[in-house]
Order: structure tokens, then sequence, then C-alpha cells
């Protein structure tokens, strides 16, 4: 079953399915609508919460065993498995198993990147898709954003003009967490029930952002690492959020003509750091991944 993402929360409203994959390329909207089905997942007393990575080295026998094993109050449990690209090789044959005999008390929630023909062609896919629903995340078209972002105005207690929503929309550039962060400031520069107009967002934007977050993409596309780390340290005097910061390196890296898994895999360290799975500094990860975009020699992420 293919649920549009702007339809997922009608779907969870009539009752969950065993199992939910989600993908695509779009942060903010992947987050929501996972956020959206581990609230459904709460109410429904899934009460217990299990999160895997799929990475080189993962165990699927661990998999395996938190599915069948009973916890001490036989809470039902949500299990998420991040699946990055989708190219799990042998893990297939344990999703397969796990959607012909799929366990009552448990919910399955496959979280990826976009993925590719292959990945949404292979048995394991179709048999979790027939099982339960895909949520296919895509970003905003450029001509939809500012009715899109209408509706977010709208939902933070704002109102706006056109003029206003073109506006925001070209200067976050489809970056919809960008986009977020910058209606949450209105809605403390102005006040809830503030109509919005060109001039305050331009006003709201310079009075933010002296420092400007694509200016990192260009810093990394010079090669310019002394350039980078200024602006990185002025972002996060801004208190721009590291996350946002994280995303645009991710981007920056899967539109090179030739990525580098080692990039890849210090943007996932980063990110597992965010989470709070890995202790580190995330600042000093986002310097060294950055240093080494540059061409500098690599440095141990802390």
């Amino acid at each position: 079953m293919k649920i549009p993402v702007e339809r997922l929360a009608e779907q969870l409203s009539g009752g969950l399915k065993p199992a939910y994959l989600i993908s695509g390329d779009e942060p903010l909207q992947l987050q929501e609508a996972v956020a959206q089905i581990r609230s459904h997942a709460a109410a429904a007393q899934f009460s217990e919460r299990k999160v895997f990575y799929v990475e080189r080295g993962f165990k699927w026998d661990e998999l395996e065993m938190e599915q069948h094993s009973l916890s001490l109050f036989a809470e039902k449990k949500l299990i998420e498995l991040r699946v990055g690209s989708g190219k799990i090789g042998a893990g297939s044959n344990h999703l397969l198993a796990w959607a012909e005999r799929p366990p009552e008390d448990c919910l399955l929630v496959i979280i990826g990147d976009r993925f590719d023909r292959s990945v949404l062609q292979s048995g394991w896919y179709k048999a979790l898709a027939q099982l339960g629903a895909t949520v296919e995340v895509k970003p905003v078209d450029s001509r939809a954003l500012p009715q899109w972002l209408g509706g977010r105005v709208t939902a933070a207690g704002l109102s706006a003009d056109l003029d206003a929503l073109e506006t925001l929309a070209e200067l976050v550039e489809g970056n919809l967490l960008a986009a977020m962060q910058e209606i949450e400031k209105m809605v403390l520069l102005y006040g809830e029930g503030a109509r919005l107009d060109r001039q305050k967002v331009l006003a709201a934007v310079a009075d933010s952002a002296r420092y400007d977050l694509f200016d990192l993409t260009h810093a990394l596309q010079q090669r310019d690492a002394a350039h980078y780390l200024r602006i990185l340290a002025g972002l996060r005097e801004e208190g721009v959020e590291a996350t946002l910061i994280l995303w645009l390196l991710a981007r920056e890296i899967r539109q090179m003509q030739r990525r580098r898994s080692s990039w890849l895999r210090r943007a996932a360290e980063i990110d597992r750091t965010l989470k709070g799975v890995d202790q580190g500094d995330v600042w000093a990860q986002l310097e060294d991944l950055g240093r080494v975009m540059c061409g500098l020699p690599v440095f141990k992420t802390q």
C-alpha cells in the first residue's frame, strides 16, 4: 500500500499497519513521517522502542532475536530499522521471513534514503509493502513551495501574503528544515497573529543569519577550508542546529560526481552522535568532515 506523505496521518488514524517503509531525500518530511508513526504507536501501547542501524558488520541475528524475544511485561515493541540506501544484501532474507510471519507484538518501521529502482523491485521491499505501507518522501516542487510554506506559517500562528511566501521560498532554496527554522524565528520576532509581508521576511532573515548556511556549500565547492571553518563557527554562535548543517554536507556529498564513501561514513558517525547513539563533539566532527572535503589531511573524528 503506497501512501502520499500528506495522507499518512489519515491512514494512521484508521489503524496501524504491521510495517511501514519510509524513504526519501527530504529530511524534514522524513522525520515528521516517522514522528507521526511513533505517536500513533505510543497511543496503541507500543511502549518499547528499539533502533537498529544497518551498517557494515551489522548482525541480522540481533533483529531476529529482538523479533522473537518477549519483554518482562510482554510490552509491544516498535522496531526502527535504518537501512540507508536499502541495499542490505543478506538481510533481505531476514526481512522476507519477517513479512511471511509478522510478530503480533511488533511494529516494524524501515527508514532509508531515496531508494533506487533495484531496491523498490526487491523481494523484501515488495513483501513488506504488501504487508504494510510505503511512504516515499520527495522534495516539495519549487512551484508548490509557497503554498506549502503558507500551510506551515498558518500552523505556526502567523499569516502571510503571497509575496512574503514567495520571498521565503527563494531564500530557503527548497530546504524545508531551514524554512521551518525561519518561521519559528519570525514567531519569536513578531509574535503569534502577526501578518508577514516581504519586508518582514527579509528583515527576519537578515537579522538572524549574518552567516549564510549555503555559503558552507560554496566554501566546500571552492575547497576553501579556512572559509568553511569561519562560517561554521559563525553558524554555531548564531545557534543554528547542527542537524541542518549535517544535512547540507550530506547533500553536497551526494551531489558530487564521485561520492566518497569515507565522507558518507563520517556523516553517518555525526548523525549517530546527534541522536545520542555515540558520544562525541558534534561540532568538532563537522569541522573534520569539512576539512577532509576540502582536501586537507584526514583527522580522526571524536
